[in-house]
Formats: structure tokens, sequence, C-alpha cells
């Protein structure tokens, strides 16, 4: 897996792990393996402006968002057993950069 930690500080790492805790409580995040994902892709990576840490969608410039976190783990709960150690997922002006950068970490 890919260490993304030496990019963000651990207070932002703390902030998303929470995000993906409160995503767990309400059963958006079921499973360990989408939180490990989750907790790995620091949202605020994505969202330049505001509070990247609550479950709304944000603008990230250019009149678009990006989705909000619990539809990024509804997606990924949908995808785990899809995806598989190779393949490669593309995604076209869904709003959704951060499952794509997820999916390749759940099939390495």
């Amino acid at each position: 897996m890919i260490n993304f930690q030496q990019y963000w500080t651990q207070p932002s790492l703390d902030k998303n792990k929470a995000l993906v805790d409160y995503l767990k409580q309400y059963g958006a995040v079921r499973t360990d393996k989408v939180a490990e994902v989750m907790e790995t892709i620091d949202r605020a990576l994505f969202v330049q402006e505001g509070t990247p840490y609550i479950d709304s969608p944000m603008p990230i410039g250019f009149n678009a968002t990006i989705s909000a976190p619990h539809m990024h783990a509804t997606c990924l709960e949908l995808l785990k057993d899809h995806l598989q150690p190779g393949m490669h997922a593309l995604d076209v002006g869904s709003g959704v950069l951060p499952i794509l950068c997820s999916s390749g970490i759940t099939t390495e």
C-alpha cells in the first residue's frame, strides 16, 4: 500500500480518521478495507476551501464539487468485491476522484 502520510500533517490525518469513524457509526463504511482506504486518502487534498471533514459536497473550483464522503464510502463498498489486483478504473467527470485514488489502493 502507498504511504500517503508523508504528504500531510498528523492533525489532518486525525480529522480524516474522525470523518471515517463518523461514516462507520452511521453505516456508510461497513468494512475494514473501505475504512482503511478512506483513512489513507485525506479529503483535504481535494478540498481547498472550507472544512473538508464534514459529510457534505464541497466546491473544488471551476464550478465543480467533490461528492460527499458518504457517497465515496457507498461507491467503494459496492466496488470492493469487483476490483482485483492489476485492474484499472477510469472516472470521467463524475466528481469522485478520491474514489479513483482509493480504488487504486484497494487493488494493490
